[in-house]
C-alpha cells in the first residue's frame, strides 16, 4: 500500500524557483511521479551493532543510500514567504 507523507520545506528564492520548475516541467504539475531521497534513511552512516561508524579505508564513514518513488498527494504545494525565505507544504505518496 502507499503511504502518505507530510512535508514541509524551507527555500530560499532561488531553492522556490528549482521547485517551481521541478513541478511544472519534471512532475507535470503534480501528475508524474518522480524520485527522491528517502530522508529517513539517505545519507546516515551505517553503524556496527555497537553503534560505531563503518568507515572505508581512508576513514571516510559509510553512509546509507535509499530513495522513494513518489506521486504528490491529493492536495497542492502551498507556500507561506517568511521574510526572505519560502516554506513550501504538501503531501506525497510513497510507493511500495
Amino acid at each position: 500500500m502507499p503511504r502518505s507523507v507530510a512535508l514541509s520545506l524551507v527555500l530560499s528564492r532561488s531553492q522556490k524557483a528549482v521547485f517551481d520548475r521541478f513541478w511544472r516541467e519534471t512532475t507535470r504539475h503534480g501528475a508524474r511521479p518522480f524520485f527522491m531521497p528517502d530522508p529517513t534513511t539517505d545519507g546516515w552512516p551505517l553503524l556496527t551493532p555497537e553503534g560505531h561508524y563503518l568507515r572505508t579505508p581512508g576513514g571516510a564513514p559509510l553512509l546509507l543510500s535509499a530513495q522513494w518513488l513518489c506521486l504528490f498527494g491529493d492536495s497542492l504545494p502551498s507556500e507561506t514567504l517568511r521574510g526572505a525565505s519560502f516554506t513550501l507544504s504538501f503531501d506525497i505518496w510513497v510507493m511500495p
